[in-house]
């Protein structure tokens, strides 16, 4: 049941805001009858709301995305050190968590006018491109690592970005250690044109959680000013990780 909701909220999207039954028959490969049923048991919990026939998210979506933003104790914890971090680095901040194969920034601080992104807080993300990628990437445990990798070369959708990080899994492995050597990745351009960003790894325990990344104009970076990005961005995710481990406990 579970799964085939999830099935279901997947259909949205940013050029997607309405779905059919039809929509639902072929997602779930169902019949009209059980896709009826299916909707009217999201639309009766607030997940879907009716709209001319068709469906759109429901209200309780919103709700919980207010709990999230407000109440959730990673977010939370992250806060102020984002904050001080944006200040300290001159540009925007932001906190990348993943879910099954979906990267999501959940939070983001600027320390003045914003810097515009693509993928802001909430669309999902590239899962082999990006500084927010490598890192989650290197510090994942190798089975669930090569299987993702594997699955993605099967993927039209991903195959060209796991290619463009390791030709093979001996390559693709080879340059996640080293960016797990490092502690930390730096992405040129690789979301946005005339971006840079600078991510280190936030840790659950000793189970990758997510990122926090720096993101920065390139035309204002300089070799120096990355080094020491990396390591602002580098001690402020070891806060972070010892934060969310004191959470953990309490």
């Amino acid at each position: 049941m579970i799964r085939r909701v999830s099935a279901i909220l997947r259909l949205f999207g940013p050029d997607r805001a309405l779905i059919s039954v039809d929509d639902i028959v072929q997602a779930l490969d169902i019949s009209p009858a059980s896709a009826y049923r299916y909707a009217a048991d999201m639309v009766e919990a607030g997940l879907l709301s009716r709209l001319s026939g068709r469906y759109r998210l429901g209200m309780k979506i919103i709700e919980l995305e207010y709990l999230i933003s407000t109440g959730d104790p990673i977010i939370a914890a992250a806060s102020d050190l984002m904050a001080e971090l944006a200040q300290a680095a001159g540009g925007d901040v932001l906190l990348c968590n993943m879910y099954d194969q979906t990267l999501v920034n959940v939070a983001h601080v600027s320390a003045g006018k914003p810097i515009v992104l693509h993928y802001s807080k909430g669309l999902p993300m590239p899962l082999f491109r990006g500084s927010q990628a490598h890192v989650v990437l290197a510090f994942m445990e190798r089975r669930r690592l090569k299987r993702l990798y594997e699955a993605a070369l099967e993927n039209p959708a991903r195959r060209h970005d796991a290619l463009d990080m390791g030709a093979d899994w001996t390559e693709f492995s080879r340059k996640l250690r080293q960016v797990r050597k490092q502690g930390h990745y730096i992405s040129r351009g690789e979301l946005d044109p005339g971006i840079t960003g600078v991510a280190a790894p936030v840790f659950s325990d000793d189970e990758i959680l997510g990122s926090l990344v720096i993101v920065h104009d390139q035309a204002d970076m300089a070799k120096a000013d990355e080094a020491e990005l990396a390591r602002l961005t580098m001690a402020a995710a070891q806060r972070l990780s010892d934060r969310v481990r004191g959470v953990a406990v309490t």
